[in-house]
């Protein structure tokens, strides 16, 4: 693939907005493993720092890069007693509302996190679009899937029906994907997730990563923007910064969702 002037490859920086909030159980779980760094963060968030927020962390470390990602925001409407929907936010609160359009208005991408059961709900889906859209003044034209659910026979059909163009949620997120090349399907451009956070961030990772650099791939981050918390997840922000330097040094297109979207819808 020939990418934008001419570099090696291309990376592209995506966020999921799962959470904005941490929840009570999120500090009886993992202060099991880390109960002195959970503690930390609790006393943090009683005196008003949320853990889970990080957008300003996360967006003033892409801008000293001179770079701007993809937030994919989600709108799940479904109850359940399940630690999938625990937790989840209004989309519609002046303060998600504001951070929603500021982020627009820097330059960022906003996508759409398409809700757990909404890979196979095409009208569940739209809904989602068109608040996220009525929030933005405007249309959007990415997603990606809530814990990647997909089914190859609906999902993209409901994506392309609702006005979707570019979808990242085919990869793993256990493993590194080093084998999915970006391709089209029912007019939609599908861009394989390469690495997400949740991933074990360890050295060969960052290998696995360079190998879909040295192919001239595409290497697809995806990097939740409440794991950007530096005390509870500093290998999380030191291979985000690994691989941007990466970047930076080979000369790599570095870009969002939309741009490289539009850029293979006119080679694929």
């Amino acid at each position: 693939m020939q990418w934008k002037d001419n570099a090696p490859y291309a990376l592209c920086l995506t966020h999921d907005v799962d959470r904005v909030k941490k929840q009570w159980y999120h500090y009886c779980v993992y202060g099991l493993k880390h109960p002195i760094v959970q503690l930390k963060t609790l006393c943090e968030k009683i005196k008003g720092k949320e853990p889970y927020w990080n957008f300003e962390t996360l967006t003033a470390l892409e801008e000293s890069y001179g770079v701007k990602s993809t937030f994919l925001f989600l709108n799940e409407s479904h109850k359940e007693m399940s630690t999938n929907f625990m937790g989840r936010y209004d989309i519609r609160s002046p303060k998600v509302q504001a951070v929603i359009r500021e982020l627009d208005g820097k330059g960022y991408e906003i996508g759409l996190h398409g809700s757990y059961y909404s890979y196979n709900n095409e009208s569940l889906l739209k809904r989602e679009k068109d608040v996220l859209e009525e929030i933005l003044g405007h249309k959007i034209v990415s997603t990606r899937q809530h814990h990647l659910n997909f089914d190859e026979n609906i999902t993209w059909k409901s994506h392309e029906a609702v006005g979707i163009k570019y979808d990242s949620t085919k990869g793993y997120s256990d493993i590194v994907g080093i084998d999915q090349p970006s391709r089209a399907r029912d007019k939609i451009i599908e861009m394989p997730i390469t690495l997400m956070d949740t991933v074990n961030l360890a050295e060969d990772v960052f290998n696995e990563c360079c190998s879909v650099a040295d192919n001239g791939g595409l290497i697809m981050l995806n990097f939740h923007q409440c794991h950007f918390n530096e005390m509870e997840y500093p290998d999380n922000i030191r291979m985000y910064r690994r691989i941007l330097d990466k970047a930076r040094n080979d000369g790599a297109w570095i870009a969002n969702m939309k741009e490289v979207g539009e850029w293979l819808d006119e080679r694929i």
